[in-house]
């Protein structure tokens, strides 16, 4: 027996052994099904709503001018600045009224003295007519002489008076609490009669002006809540007040006048915002009129579609199936619903706050919201 022979017979074994040693690999236990939170899908019970433009304006707003023509010796603030009612906010030169005052009180002075005088007259002509000593024409002539005068006394007190309260026309002074707005002319410059001097606003209420057609208009309550959008996108309450036509600037069909409290830190008087108003007309004309209730955790977001995940059972197992849905805008009373008009019927459960690892088809077990505990 060579020696090639020997070591092949004491290999072998062991190559066998190692070959028949090998225990075949146990797969790998499958991964539990994610577990998710559901709610059935309700009809819709509100009415939709449409996005339209508003125009934030001032809940008051003055165009301040005055009555005396002169040069404008001072303008006390800046746009920008907050005043109280009263301030003083410009003053003209009311030199030439004030000669006017001067002149008036006194033709009132020498009204009074000729009033004096002829009072003195009559009286000495009554006594002379009581004891027949000149004729009674004489007395009747010296009372309307009297008369006379004290009427021109009269109108010389009311010129004064006139004058006087044109002088406090000289001093601009704030008719309200607020913001001036704009200063639309400069100390130094002459001014008449209605030249706009400056603008005050007062804004800690605001209101806004929504175009609307009449049709929507006449659906439309006053009261109704409403919602405004802010670049923070948080909706602000707003309630209607009325609706105005919209007769400005040669414009036609209606306007919304909404009020907003206490919302100067994110509104400002000319700032365009989005208002959801409440369109119940527009559900009507839905051909079947099936809208349902999608709670916002449950809606899906991609690009520009929008679905959410329903859960089907099929041979007794639970899957998830990702539909997309056709939505319009909710209603603004902040409701947590968004209104789908196709996608959806009343009945289907829908995944709430669905996790991104979640697959269409994947299979899920299922966890019913509060209200829905009585089974599955």
């Amino acid at each position: 027996m060579t020696v090639f022979t020997r070591v092949l017979m004491l290999l072998t074994p062991l190559v066998l052994t190692g070959c028949f040693s090998d225990t075949p690999q146990t797969p790998e236990p499958s991964g539990q099904m994610p577990q998710v939170t559901v709610t059935e899908i309700q009809p819709w019970q509100q009415p939709a709503s449409k996005v339209l433009p508003g125009v934030v304006r001032p809940g008051k707003r003055a165009v301040l001018s005055t009555r005396v023509a002169g040069t404008l010796i001072s303008v006390n603030v800046e746009p920008g600045d907050t005043v109280e009612a009263g301030d003083l906010l410009a003053e003209t030169d009311a030199r030439e009224v004030n000669a006017g005052i001067a002149a008036a009180r006194a033709n009132i002075s020498a009204a009074e003295s000729a009033v004096q005088q002829a009072r003195q007259d009559h009286q000495r002509l009554q006594r002379l007519y009581e004891e027949d000593l000149i004729a009674r024409v004489r007395a009747e002539q010296a009372q309307v002489q009297l008369d006379q005068l004290k009427a021109k006394r009269q109108q010389a007190q009311s010129d004064l008076e006139a004058r006087q309260s044109t002088l406090s026309y000289a001093r601009i002074t704030a008719p309200f609490a607020g913001q001036i707005a704009e200063t639309l002319v400069d100390a130094g410059s002459f001014v008449g009669p209605g030249t706009a001097l400056l603008v005050l606003e007062a804004r800690k209420h605001l209101r806004v002006d929504v175009p609307v057609s009449s049709q929507l208009a006449a659906s439309l309550t006053p009261g109704q809540l409403m919602s405004v959008m802010t670049e923070s996108k948080n909706p602000l309450p707003a309630h209607l007040t009325g609706v105005i036509p919209a007769l400005e600037n040669k414009g036609t069909g209606q306007r919304l006048r909404l009020s907003l409290q206490d919302t100067q830190h994110e509104l400002a008087p000319g700032q365009v915002v989005s208002v959801l108003v409440p369109d119940g007309h527009r559900q009507e004309q839905s051909p079947q009129n099936n809208w349902v209730g999608l709670p916002e955790e449950a809606l899906i977001r991609r690009g520009q579609l929008t679905g959410a995940l329903v859960v089907k059972k099929t041979e007794g197992a639970f899957a998830v199936h990702l539909t997309w849905v056709t939505t319009v805008n909710p209603p603004g009373n902040n409701t947590h619903l968004i209104p789908v008009t196709e996608g959806l019927t009343a009945g289907d459960r829908v995944v709430l706050n669905p996790s991104a690892e979640l697959q269409d088809g994947q299979s899920v077990t299922i966890a019913l919201t509060g209200s829905e505990n009585g089974g599955q």
